[in-house]
């Protein structure tokens, strides 16, 4: 039987149980996932895995792994029902946003390309974070351009801003 599992955010798998068992950082409270199960669980509450943690009698087996409750009591799932993601996991660290550089170019140089620029930096963590690697990467690649087009337009403009502002005094 393959299990998967997710261990310092990263989803791990198919694998069997020998390999799922000498995973560094497993414990009772890994999620873990199977065939057969309708959502993620803890590695404490699946009975494949329960007894090498000897918590036979104070856990509910089988019973969802579910993530932080609201003030209201009510449990929001954790990961995502139906097994692992089919997603790929990243092959190194987040591209860059220029976000900051966005704003910077949309108040100081020029507002039009600087909001697209805002737009396309905005886009880039929720797509990482999401598994859309690839398009977490062209949109980092958009923002760049879109600073760099909107501090040119704002270098080419000042200029001319000047002149017109010293012409029509």
């Amino acid at each position: 039987m393959a299990y998967w599992t997710i261990i310092n955010g990263v989803t791990t798998g198919p694998m069997s149980f020998e390999e799922l068992t000498r995973v560094a950082g497993f414990g009772p409270d890994t999620p873990v996932w199977r065939e057969g199960l309708p959502d993620w669980t803890t590695a404490g509450r699946l009975p494949d895995t329960a007894h090498l943690f000897n918590l036979h009698g104070s856990t509910p087996y089988g019973t969802p792994y579910y993530g932080r409750s609201d003030d209201q009591g009510s449990y929001q799932p954790a990961y995502a029902p139906g097994g692992p993601s089919p997603a790929p996991q990243p092959v190194g660290n987040m591209p860059p946003t220029y976000l900051a550089w966005a704003i910077i170019s949309t108040l100081c140089c020029c507002l039009p390309t600087g909001v697209v620029a805002i737009i396309y930096a905005s886009k880039v963590s929720p797509l990482w974070m999401r598994g859309d690697y690839a398009g977490a990467m062209a949109a980092s690649e958009k923002a760049g351009w879109w600073v760099i087009i909107s501090f040119v337009l704002g270098f080419i403009w000042a200029p001319f801003s000047m002149l017109w502002s010293l012409l029509t005094m």
